[in-house]
Protein backbone atom coordinates (compact mmCIF):
# COMPACT_ATOMS: atom_id res chain seq x y z
CA UNK A 1 0.00 0.00 0.00
CA UNK A 2 1.38 3.40 -1.00
CA UNK A 3 0.55 6.81 0.47
CA UNK A 4 0.91 10.34 -0.92
CA UNK A 5 0.63 13.77 0.63
CA UNK A 6 -2.40 15.57 -0.73
CA UNK A 7 -0.85 18.97 -0.04
CA UNK A 8 2.92 19.10 -0.66
CA UNK A 9 4.90 20.00 2.44
CA UNK A 10 2.08 19.19 4.91
CA UNK A 11 1.83 15.99 6.91
CA UNK A 12 -1.80 16.07 8.01
CA UNK A 13 -3.72 14.86 4.95
CA UNK A 14 -2.65 11.78 3.02
CA UNK A 15 -4.30 9.52 0.46
CA UNK A 16 -3.84 5.90 -0.55
CA UNK A 17 -2.41 5.45 -4.02
CA UNK A 18 -2.90 2.20 -5.88
CA UNK A 19 0.11 1.81 -8.17
CA UNK A 20 -2.21 0.56 -10.93
CA UNK A 21 -4.14 3.85 -10.94
CA UNK A 22 -2.96 7.14 -12.36
CA UNK A 23 -3.50 9.12 -9.16
CA UNK A 24 -4.46 8.89 -5.49
CA UNK A 25 -7.91 8.06 -4.11
CA UNK A 26 -8.87 11.62 -3.15
CA UNK A 27 -8.00 13.05 -6.57
CA UNK A 28 -9.89 10.21 -8.25
CA UNK A 29 -13.01 11.01 -6.22
CA UNK A 30 -13.10 14.63 -7.21
CA UNK A 31 -12.53 13.70 -10.86
CA UNK A 32 -15.44 11.25 -10.78
CA UNK A 33 -17.74 13.65 -8.99
CA UNK A 34 -17.13 16.34 -11.63
CA UNK A 35 -17.46 13.95 -14.59
CA UNK A 36 -20.91 14.25 -16.17
CA UNK A 37 -20.78 10.87 -17.92
CA UNK A 38 -19.66 9.04 -14.77
CA UNK A 39 -22.47 10.65 -12.76
CA UNK A 40 -25.07 9.98 -15.46
CA UNK A 41 -24.17 6.28 -15.50
CA UNK A 42 -24.06 6.10 -11.70
CA UNK A 43 -27.43 7.74 -11.09
CA UNK A 44 -29.20 5.73 -13.79
CA UNK A 45 -27.76 2.54 -12.28
CA UNK A 46 -28.89 3.64 -8.79
CA UNK A 47 -32.11 5.46 -9.69
CA UNK A 48 -34.30 3.53 -7.22
CA UNK A 49 -32.03 4.50 -4.31
CA UNK A 50 -31.96 8.14 -5.44
CA UNK A 51 -35.73 8.29 -5.70
CA UNK A 52 -36.47 6.17 -2.64
CA UNK A 53 -34.02 7.56 -0.12
CA UNK A 54 -33.66 11.17 -1.33
CA UNK A 55 -36.93 11.58 -3.27
CA UNK A 56 -35.13 13.09 -6.26
CA UNK A 57 -36.80 12.15 -9.53
CA UNK A 58 -34.56 13.76 -12.13
CA UNK A 59 -31.06 12.47 -12.77
CA UNK A 60 -30.10 15.90 -14.10
CA UNK A 61 -30.91 17.40 -10.66
CA UNK A 62 -28.77 14.73 -8.95
CA UNK A 63 -25.85 15.45 -11.28
CA UNK A 64 -26.08 19.20 -10.70
CA UNK A 65 -26.32 18.71 -6.90
CA UNK A 66 -23.35 16.33 -6.92
CA UNK A 67 -21.10 18.66 -8.90
CA UNK A 68 -21.93 21.61 -6.64
CA UNK A 69 -21.51 19.53 -3.48
CA UNK A 70 -18.20 18.09 -4.71
CA UNK A 71 -16.81 21.58 -5.32
CA UNK A 72 -17.73 22.65 -1.80
CA UNK A 73 -16.36 19.45 -0.25
CA UNK A 74 -13.10 19.84 -2.15
CA UNK A 75 -12.80 23.39 -0.83
CA UNK A 76 -13.50 22.21 2.72
CA UNK A 77 -10.88 19.48 2.64
CA UNK A 78 -8.10 21.10 0.59
CA UNK A 79 -8.28 24.88 0.98
CA UNK A 80 -6.68 26.75 3.85
CA UNK A 81 -7.66 27.43 6.60
CA UNK A 82 -10.22 24.58 6.38
CA UNK A 83 -7.68 21.85 5.77
CA UNK A 84 -6.00 22.65 9.08
CA UNK A 85 -9.28 21.88 10.90
CA UNK A 86 -10.08 18.43 9.51
CA UNK A 87 -11.39 17.12 12.85
CA UNK A 88 -14.45 19.32 12.31
CA UNK A 89 -15.07 17.75 8.90
CA UNK A 90 -14.39 14.08 9.67
CA UNK A 91 -16.64 12.15 12.06
CA UNK A 92 -16.39 8.54 13.29
CA UNK A 93 -17.84 6.04 10.83
CA UNK A 94 -19.70 4.10 13.52
CA UNK A 95 -20.29 3.84 17.24
CA UNK A 96 -17.44 1.33 17.49
CA UNK A 97 -15.09 3.92 15.99
CA UNK A 98 -16.21 6.49 18.56
CA UNK A 99 -14.80 4.23 21.27
CA UNK A 100 -11.55 3.36 19.47
CA UNK A 101 -8.37 5.02 20.68
CA UNK A 102 -6.25 4.86 17.54
CA UNK A 103 -6.63 4.40 13.79
CA UNK A 104 -10.33 5.15 13.76
CA UNK A 105 -12.42 4.85 10.61
CA UNK A 106 -13.88 8.23 9.70
CA UNK A 107 -16.18 9.81 7.14
CA UNK A 108 -16.37 13.34 5.82
CA UNK A 109 -19.13 15.08 3.94
CA UNK A 110 -20.52 18.54 3.54
CA UNK A 111 -22.40 18.60 6.86
CA UNK A 112 -24.03 21.99 6.15
CA UNK A 113 -25.63 21.18 2.80
CA UNK A 114 -29.00 22.95 2.52
CA UNK A 115 -31.21 21.29 -0.12
CA UNK A 116 -30.84 17.72 1.12
CA UNK A 117 -28.18 15.88 3.11
CA UNK A 118 -25.00 15.29 1.16
CA UNK A 119 -24.63 11.84 -0.36
CA UNK A 120 -20.93 12.35 -1.03
CA UNK A 121 -18.60 10.60 1.39
CA UNK A 122 -14.85 10.66 1.83
CA UNK A 123 -13.54 7.79 3.96
CA UNK A 124 -10.31 8.01 5.93
CA UNK A 125 -8.29 6.60 8.78
CA UNK A 126 -7.65 9.11 11.57
CA UNK A 127 -4.10 8.65 12.82
CA UNK A 128 -4.29 11.35 15.47
CA UNK A 129 -6.03 14.71 15.83
CA UNK A 130 -6.13 16.46 12.44
CA UNK A 131 -4.07 13.74 10.67
CA UNK A 132 -5.92 11.56 8.15
CA UNK A 133 -5.30 9.05 5.38
CA UNK A 134 -8.04 9.06 2.73
CA UNK A 135 -8.81 5.53 1.53
CA UNK A 136 -11.60 6.41 -0.91
CA UNK A 137 -15.15 7.61 -1.04
CA UNK A 138 -18.53 7.09 -2.56
CA UNK A 139 -21.92 8.44 -3.45
CA UNK A 140 -23.95 6.90 -0.61
CA UNK A 141 -27.67 6.70 -1.36
CA UNK A 142 -28.61 4.09 1.27
CA UNK A 143 -28.72 3.96 5.06
CA UNK A 144 -25.74 1.61 5.45
CA UNK A 145 -22.59 0.87 3.50
CA UNK A 146 -23.34 -2.86 3.43
CA UNK A 147 -26.47 -2.37 1.28
CA UNK A 148 -24.66 -1.68 -2.00
CA UNK A 149 -21.57 -3.18 -3.58
CA UNK A 150 -19.86 0.16 -4.32
CA UNK A 151 -20.09 1.32 -0.69
CA UNK A 152 -19.20 -2.12 0.69
CA UNK A 153 -16.04 -1.97 -1.44
CA UNK A 154 -15.15 1.35 0.23
CA UNK A 155 -15.69 -0.17 3.67
CA UNK A 156 -13.37 -3.03 2.71
CA UNK A 157 -10.70 -0.54 1.58
CA UNK A 158 -11.02 1.37 4.85
CA UNK A 159 -10.62 -1.81 6.90
CA UNK A 160 -7.71 -3.02 4.75
CA UNK A 161 -5.83 0.26 5.24
CA UNK A 162 -6.37 0.19 9.01
CA UNK A 163 -5.16 -3.42 9.17
CA UNK A 164 -2.12 -2.58 7.00
CA UNK A 165 -1.17 0.33 9.27
CA UNK A 166 -1.52 -1.82 12.41
CA UNK A 167 0.57 -4.62 10.89
CA UNK A 168 3.32 -2.11 10.11
CA UNK A 169 3.45 -0.60 13.59
CA UNK A 170 1.70 2.67 12.75
CA UNK A 171 -0.26 4.13 15.65
CA UNK A 172 0.38 7.91 15.43
CA UNK A 173 1.77 10.56 13.09
CA UNK A 174 5.41 9.95 14.04
CA UNK A 175 5.22 6.21 13.41
CA UNK A 176 3.40 6.88 10.11
CA UNK A 177 6.07 9.36 8.95
CA UNK A 178 8.79 6.89 9.94
CA UNK A 179 7.05 4.15 7.93
CA UNK A 180 6.45 6.50 4.99
CA UNK A 181 10.08 7.62 4.85
CA UNK A 182 11.36 4.02 5.01
CA UNK A 183 9.07 2.95 2.17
Amino acid sequence: MKFVRTIPGYNHLWAVRDEEKETDELSLLFRQWSNFNYLLDFFFANLKDLQGFFHIEKVSDAIKDTMEDAQELERLILDFPYTEQLDGLFHPLSLADTRAQELTREKARNWDRRQHPSWLRIYAIRIEPNVYIVTGGAIKLTATMQEREHTKKELDKLNACRDFLKQNGVFDQDSFIDFFEED
